[in-house]
């Protein structure tokens, strides 16, 4: 370093006028009188994140200053201050210049994160304090409570046979004998698919089989929330998820996703290929991409650069090498650029953590109507196609004696239409591959409908479909739980049901109106 803890001291730090702006507000906001105050808060905020901060732009306009005894104080904690920032940066050989610019782009990007846990905690104090401590949680146990400590250990997986009640209720109609579904026995499996109308209690039941298989394994459940009901809401409605699994609540880009999504396995090139081609599989899927042969070369090629020459990869480093890729080519900007400039117009996610970290915890992805589609499908794509990864990393779970396959984790769809039809990679192979693993996967939806854009043998996989009334035409109904299965005769609170290994679907009655 070409400068001193006296010279630090008597600089002048300072960061663009918007975040200063915030900086000011954050003032306001936590009831605190001194401008250093928020600016540290900032600080330890982006210095939690790995990967080092975007520079402030050349040009930008500049907020007020505060001097460096003022922001970081003095003595052993101001050198505490230097050394954090030091160890952060790519470089430790700074000069004084170096380190201001340094702390600008830590105070810019910590104040927007800061904004971020703001407004996804409802503007709540004690809610964002929280928030906070969560934060500085990550790399150890997050959330989880005493009892769940055994599921950070890595390859934890349940032991024992899983057995829960399809529904609140879960009797036969015919024999009025209770039902339940062998998630991981001999022969079984673990993955679901539950169907139905607006209103027919689909996921009513979903929530009440997950209640039952929480009481019986403490695992972890990724949870795509579509409708934004899976979690309390502010008016204390909802499904209350967020308590039932000791889970994270994340509405992306108000809050990015903690998750190094493009983590690779190893720096080998056979796995930069691999994972480059599985990056194009999932953008390829983006409403208005339209990746013809040229296109998906070029896609390829940019996530293969990306992947290479940074390390976290973000997907700004994919949208920049394919502008690049684009130029050298000679190709005229297209749905391709397009689409990954829409990707990358909001922080989706911040590598914090990697995926044997994120999927060790319980989350739930708030992913509601105002978010502009591109932003929720390349969420929903690579958050699944990261927990792919994962679980094939993984050793099989163990079997017990009594036929029993340990499970590890729980990945959740709401308002699954929206993903099903496009032929995920990731989905197929969760659904397929997983359970071996102890991977679980439960698909909801609309209608049987939904699943035709699948291959054959998709819902030829799951231990358990139910279907609750709908409009649906009666077909693919039909193929998938007999001709007996009139769903449009259905009453409330009733579905079809069938097992893995049952002859024929039965009719049960899930839940009753109160």
């Amino acid at each position: 370093m070409t400068f001193t803890v006296v010279e630090v001291a008597g600089a002048n730090f300072r960061t663009d006028e918007a975040s200063d702006e915030l900086n000011t507000e954050f003032m306001k906001r936590l009831g605190m009188r001194k401008r250093y105050l928020p600016a540290r808060l900032a600080l330890s905020r982006s210095l939690g994140v790995p990967t080092p901060p975007e520079p402030v732009a050349e040009g930008s306009d500049w907020g007020k200053t505060i001097k460096g005894d003022t922001l970081f104080g003095t003595g052993v904690t101001l050198m505490s201050w230097i050394s954090i920032v030091i160890q952060h940066s790519p470089s430790s050989d700074q000069d004084l210049r170096s380190l201001i610019s340094i702390v600008a782009a830590h105070w810019r990007r910590g104040i927007l994160l800061l904004d971020a846990d703001w407004k996804q905690t409802g503007e709540d104090i004690s809610k964002f304090v929280r928030r906070l401590v969560e934060h500085a949680e990550l790399p150890l146990s997050g959330r989880m409570s005493i009892g769940d400590k055994a599921s950070l250990r890595p390859g934890f997986a349940s032991s024992g046979l899983v057995s829960v009640p399809i529904g609140e209720i879960s009797t036969d109609v015919s024999t009025g004998a209770d039902l339940e579904w062998i998630l991981n026995g001999s022969g079984c499996s673990p993955h679901s698919a539950i169907m139905g109308g607006v209103g027919s209690g689909k996921t009513r039941t979903a929530v009440a089989i997950l209640k039952g298989l929480r009481k019986r394994a403490p695992l972890p459940i990724i949870a795509f929330d579509f409708k934004g009901d899976l979690a309390t809401d502010e008016a204390g409605g909802g499904y209350h998820l967020e308590s039932l699994f000791d889970a994270t609540v994340i509405e992306p880009p108000r809050m990015p996703i903690p998750l190094d999504v493009l983590s690779l396995r190893s720096r080998e090139s056979i796995d930069i290929s691999q994972a480059a081609s599985r990056f194009r599989e999932s953008f390829s899927r983006l409403k208005g991409a339209k990746l013809g042969d040229k296109q998906r070369d070029a896609v390829y090629e940019a996530a293969e650069r990306a992947l290479t020459m940074k390390m976290p990869c973000e997907l700004r480093d994919f949208q920049s090498e394919l502008t690049n890729v684009y130029a050298e080519r000679g190709i005229k900007e297209d749905g391709a650029i397009a689409a990954a400039r829409e990707v990358c117009r909001f922080p989706l996610f911040v590598p914090e953590m990697k995926p044997e970290e994120f999927f060790q915890r319980s989350w739930i992805v708030k992913l509601p109507p105002h978010v502009v589609e591109e932003s929720r499908s390349i969420v929903v794509n690579l958050v699944l196609d990261a927990l792919d990864q994962y679980l094939n990393s993984l050793p099989d779970t163990p079997v017990d004696g009594d036929g029993s396959r340990g499970m590890r984790i729980i990945a959740m769809v709401d308002e699954a239409h929206r993903v099903l039809g496009t032929k995920l990679p990731s989905l197929s192979n969760l659904v397929r591959m997983s359970r071996s693993k102890g991977g679980a996967v439960m698909l909801i939806s609309q209608s049987p409908d939904d699943f035709t854009g699948e291959d054959d043998d998709f819902l030829s996989e799951m231990g358990l479909v139910a279907a609750f009334s709908t409009n649906a035409p009666s077909r693919n109904a039909t193929r998938i739980l007999g001709k007996a299965a009139n769903l449009a005769t259905l009453s409330t609170g009733q579905a079809y049901v069938k097992r893995r290994g049952d002859p024929s679907a039965r009719k049960i009655q899930s839940w009753k109106a109160q």
